[in-house]
């Protein structure tokens, strides 16, 4: 179980580094029912934490308003994954093109960490799109991660991520992939971010 900081900053989506070796946390506050496509309610998002250890590594935290099964039905329009995301933007100024996406418009952020299930199984993943902006591949890793309930959670350990410049801008997603990881056939849920 991961440990919670009781530094909370309500509505904020900038994660500042900044001030004493301590834990510090953000939390993203979402409504409730306001997921596309009818879906049900362990893909509609309810709050968000990010929590920067001390020792760098990211302590992930999504709550919905209801609990993830034990075994997920497929809803529309998924057909062959389900992720829960938390997305970091660390570079205002790029925004790489590529894997886990097809062709897409819009900014796209540099490091994506999400909690998966394909029908079978859940996994924990996280990818370093940062290679894509020099043609290189973007690298996947297996993350921990945990599902209680309705709080689903993940760690994004130090080695994965380095270190990154205070006040990135983050958010969390819930997607339902129609098509293979990798192609367009992706379908945003619900988006917990601040306006």
């Amino acid at each position: 179980m991961f440990t919670r900081s009781k530094h909370i900053a309500p509505g904020a989506a900038i994660l500042s580094t900044a001030g004493p070796e301590s834990a510090q946390t953000s939390t993203i506050f979402d409504p409730v029912g306001d997921t596309k496509f009818n879906a049900p309610p362990f893909q509609d998002i309810v709050r968000v934490e990010m929590t920067k250890t001390s020792g760098g590594d990211f302590e992930l935290l999504m709550e919905m308003a209801g609990p993830v099964p034990v075994n997920p039905r497929m809803p529309p329009p998924a057909n062959h994954e389900i992720w829960w995301v938390w997305v970091f933007d660390l570079d205002p100024a790029t925004s790489p093109q590529g894997y886990p996406f097809g062709v897409v418009s819009g900014k796209q952020a540099e490091f994506i960490v999400y909690v998966s299930w394909n029908g079978t199984q859940f996994a924990g993943t996280a990818i370093d799109r940062r290679p894509l902006l020099t043609g290189g591949e973007a690298i996947i890793t297996p993350v921990p991660f945990n599902i209680n309930g309705a709080i689903i959670e993940a760690n994004l350990p130090f080695e994965l991520i380095g270190d990154v410049a205070p006040g990135f801008v983050w958010r969390a997603r819930t997607l339902d992939w129609s098509g293979r990881v990798g192609s367009s056939g992706y379908h945003e849920v619900d988006t917990a971010e601040t306006i």
